[in-house]
């Protein structure tokens, strides 16, 4: 082909013209989407750093719950601990909160049992047994039991197909085996009688009768119980379990590390908090701050703080400084646990009411469980930031697919136009080149 006119309608012409609308669309592309991409990273970066700043109010939440008047569960300044001394008994507790400190003083002179036949020795549970029937009489009530055409294992099915029955095979022997009747429940009235007719498995032999059905008796605190169970319950909540003959002590006192343990946790989540936010608000010597809006954030952190360090009681007279907790110089709580301790010993009451308080005048732990609660409710501070940053969001995505979309649509009419132009040139060429042979055959004729 000849040389095209001013260099345009040859192979390179194309090409030139696609890179040159790849290098306009790529400049424009930067001006215009890079900074709403830019946009969308920063926004999310920051919902990022608001959930972790969320999860972190919850977590504070969660530690000062056992400081609230109305928790659900058992106030902290309520629990006591029990410890035992003796052998005889272990315990437990339903409710601690009713529970007065105090000794509870325990002889256990005799253990609830079952009632425990065994059978004679059998060698093989698979063998068919000879004909006959074992009764079994349990409350008054009495069940035959046929061992026609019935193995062991057979019968033994059948028999714990009544409620009031545990019946096993118990291998006692390398090849030995033993049949075992319990009653379900221990206690005296729940023992069994047991006969055989036209069979002897030895049921019925005194030897074979390994346990028998009696009651727990034991005397609490002078008083006497006989229970049908190992398990007695107390007024107060205390649940005490005889597990062997003799007498034992229980001590209940005021779980005082626990309270320490709680107020240091609180503290403790309260600077991860300011930490946080002071990273996420201020920046560090790496990254700079990614909250962009932080007047919420220290709104939140002065409603804390007021809490923390407000003035509690009847008489507006307790106040957390009283009982070695402060605030440092930069603004981290700092708990003199050795002061806390003693501050629970000489004055149990006061603390309880500055951190619990009354349901007419709130200490701490419930004020600052209902304002951590608000952070987070439909109108709270947090969820109120939340839900602007991800409309933000929103809003970047369809800026930038709107314009992505709109760039797309310029750039390819552009290549059409140049496709067009293209091919119209190539044709002027073409038609150059065809009058450019003739007039050169023509002169050379002449």
């Amino acid at each position: 082909m000849a040389d095209g006119i001013l260099g345009l309608g040859s192979s390179g012409s194309v090409d030139l013209s696609s890179e040159l609308i790849t290098k306009l669309k790529t400049a424009e592309s930067t001006s215009i989407l890079d900074p709403i991409k830019t946009e969308q990273e920063d926004t999310q970066t920051e919902i990022d750093a608001l959930s972790k700043i969320q999860t972190m109010v919850l977590e504070l939440l969660d530690l000062v719950d056992d400081f609230d008047l109305f928790t659900s569960d058992t106030n902290i300044f309520d629990e006591v601990s029990a410890t035992t001394t003796g052998s005889s008994v272990s315990f437990d507790a339903t409710d601690t909160s009713n529970m007065e400190e105090g000794t509870v003083s325990i002889e256990v002179t005799q253990l609830a049992q079952k009632d425990v036949y065994q059978s004679n020795t059998i060698s093989d549970t698979t063998a068919t047994m000879d004909s006959g029937t074992i009764s079994i009489t349990i409350d008054d009530t009495t069940y035959d039991f046929s061992t026609d055409g019935k193995t062991y294992e057979e019968l033994v099915t059948e028999m714990n197909k009544n409620t009031g029955l545990e019946v096993s095979l118990e291998q006692v022997g390398d090849t030995s085996y033993r049949m075992v009747i319990k009653s379900v429940e221990s206690g005296s009235d729940n023992g069994l009688t047991i006969t055989q007719t036209d069979i002897d498995l030895g049921l019925e032999d005194t030897d074979n009768h390994v346990l028998i059905a009696q009651n727990l008796l034991a005397t609490i605190d002078g008083i006497d119980y006989e229970k049908s169970s190992n398990k007695v319950t107390l007024e107060n909540g205390l649940i005490i379990k005889a597990v062997d003959e003799g007498t034992s002590t229980i001590t209940i006192e005021k779980d005082n590390s626990s309270v320490i343990e709680g107020i240091v946790n609180i503290a403790d989540k309260y600077n991860e908090l300011v930490d946080l936010v002071n990273s996420y608000v201020v920046g560090d010597d790496d990254t700079e701050a990614v909250i962009s809006d932080s007047t919420t954030l220290k709104s939140m952190m002065s409603g804390i703080k007021e809490i923390l360090f407000g003035s509690y009681g009847l008489s507006n007279e307790e106040n957390m400084f009283k009982y070695g907790i402060s605030f440092d110089s930069d603004g981290y709580v700092q708990v003199d646990e050795d002061e806390l301790t003693q501050s629970l010993t000489d004055n149990y009451d006061d603390l309880k009411e500055l951190f619990t308080g009354y349901a007419e005048k709130e200490g701490i732990g419930t004020k600052l469980k209902t304002y951590l609660d608000s952070l987070d409710g439909l109108d709270g501070l947090l969820t109120t930031y939340s839900t602007k940053l991800s409309d933000r969001l929103d809003t970047l995505t369809t800026d930038y697919e709107t314009a992505s979309e709109k760039l797309d649509e310029k750039y390819d009419a552009m290549t059409e136009q140049f496709a067009a132009y293209t091919v119209l040139i190539t044709q002027m060429e073409n038609s150059f080149a065809s009058l450019k042979s003739i007039i050169e055959a023509d002169s050379s004729s002449s």
